[in-house]
């Protein structure tokens, strides 16, 4: 694998990626919680344009080098969501932010891994729902508003 080329690549790729969350958190406006979910409507936009995650998934497995390059840039790239995640958690006032940042984050990898297997209906669609449903569990905050905008009615909700 030609390394320089990987980096650039992954480099473009956070780029993308900021620029659709920071899209994605300015419409989510004031409320902690909406921003939060922001998250996973920015991978839903990725996801609709074509989310590429096979190459990327392939990339953390066939590098040989634990330390090298590449594996390093992966990993810095995966520090780089916790801690946009864990700030976003912390805002909604949750008892255990690191936690809710923790299950959002495997929900979030998991939508992702699974996209471009196909082993699961709407992967993404569902990582939505079910991070909807960790920040209403883990929010101190009336829940009213937070269901608005498509999953306001019971059956939105899950009950």
């Amino acid at each position: 694998m030609d390394t320089g080329a990987f980096l650039s690549y992954l480099e473009g790729r956070q780029v993308r990626w900021r620029i659709t969350l920071d899209e994605y958190l300015r419409a989510a406006g004031p409320d902690p919680r909406r921003r939060l979910l922001a998250v996973f409507d920015a991978l839903k936009s990725l996801a609709a344009d074509g989310l590429r995650c096979g190459a990327f998934v392939n990339a953390q497995f066939e590098l040989g080098e634990p330390q090298g390059p590449c594996r390093t840039a992966i990993a810095e790239t995966k520090r780089c969501l916790r801690a946009d995640v864990l700030e976003l958690a912390r805002a909604t006032g949750a008892v255990d932010p690191e936690l809710l940042a923790d299950q959002l984050l495997l929900v979030y990898e998991g939508a992702v891994a699974n996209h471009s297997l196909g082993n699961v209906a709407d992967p993404v669609g569902a990582a939505h729902q079910v991070a909807r449903r960790l920040i209403a569990a883990a929010s101190p905050r009336p829940l009213d508003a937070f269901w608005v905008d498509g999953a306001g009615s019971a059956e939105g909700r899950g009950a």
